[in-house]
């Protein structure tokens, strides 16, 4: 009884027609200019898209110039990935006056943008850069000197070998490591001393990468190294190294090895070419013995 009257109650309150206007005023007024402005949303964002011109190399020079904090690390970081592609780097003067000054204009600013610039003009190979980043060595933070110097190694030029010699000795273990790198790509003769010095670093990556840096100068200094890199059994000894480091690790030590021409090494290779239970690395291994084999070849050829 209570529920009829209930009803009778609303309806004599609310009558249909009045509830049918209400939703006609709500439907009119509010969710169709809603949807009509959603929908407008929609197409705008989409012919941004569609319309938008993709960022160039001066644009993130400008981010680096102008940009908040977290902009202007980020677009240096970009210009790092984009210099990789040797297409799109700019030829121009003033893209290497532009690169040099936002280089210079970041020496007080986040540490990551000099990084990142660094590495960006390293990626270049423009040997304009070689000079800013050689004489930014000996007043550098110690936190930069690793990307500075790597970018040196990329950009090889080999009056550069001598401004990284004497970080060979400096007590951070990642800095050795990159001037041992650098050194190796740089190929200045006045660095071999160095790298020998190098094979008896407490840090086994730094021995590691200076008797492949000295096998590049056909130096045999680090033949027993290289043994040992090309030994599963010894890199199962770290185990920091996982499967995948370990295959990469013979990989390079063989393209190593093989400028060497050393027999012992030459039987391990063929060994490896052979036996090792990892295809990529049986298939390099295969390639560097083939390149052995035609050299050894052509030199009998010729003595004759």
């Amino acid at each position: 009884m209570n529920i009829m009257n209930s009803a009778d109650k609303d309806l004599q309150e609310n009558p249909p027609e009045e509830k049918s206007k209400l939703g006609v005023i709500v439907h009119s007024f509010f969710i169709i200019p809603f949807l009509i402005a959603v929908f407008c949303v929609l197409i705008f964002a989409g012919v941004r898209i569609l319309t938008k011109e993709p960022h160039t190399v001066y644009d993130y020079i400008e981010d680096i110039k102008v940009g908040s904090l977290s902009k202007r690390w980020q677009a240096a970081f970009e210009l790092s990935k984009i210099l990789v592609n040797k297409e799109k780097v700019p030829r121009e003067e003033a893209f290497v006056r532009e690169m040099i000054a936002a280089f210079e204009h970041a020496k007080h600013d986040d540490a990551r943008i000099r990084q990142y610039l660094g590495l960006a003009m390293g990626r270049s190979e423009i040997k304009a850069f070689v000079r800013p980043i050689e004489d930014s060595l000996s007043t550098e933070s110690e936190e930069n000197l690793p990307s500075l110097i790597y970018a040196l190694g990329l950009l090889k030029s080999r009056d550069t070998a001598t401004s990284i010699h004497d970080f060979i000795n400096h007590p951070d273990t990642r800095i050795r490591l990159l001037s041992v790198m650098a050194l190796g790509n740089i190929q200045n003769p006045e660095s071999v001393p160095f790298l020998q010095k190098a094979l008896n670093d407490t840090e086994v990556n730094v021995r590691w990468d200076a008797a492949i840096a000295l096998a590049k100068f056909g130096d045999d200094s680090g033949y027993s190294v290289l043994r040992n890199l090309l030994d599963r059994d010894y890199l199962a000894q770290f185990p920091e190294v996982d499967s995948y480091e370990a295959n990469e690790a013979i990989v390079v030590a063989i393209e190593a090895s093989i400028l060497l021409n050393h027999p012992q090494l030459n039987e391990t290779i063929y060994q490896l070419s052979e036996n090792d239970e990892n295809i990529r690395v049986r298939r390099v291994a295969l390639k560097a013995v083939k390149m052995s084999t035609d050299k050894a070849s052509t030199q009998t050829q010729n003595s004759l």
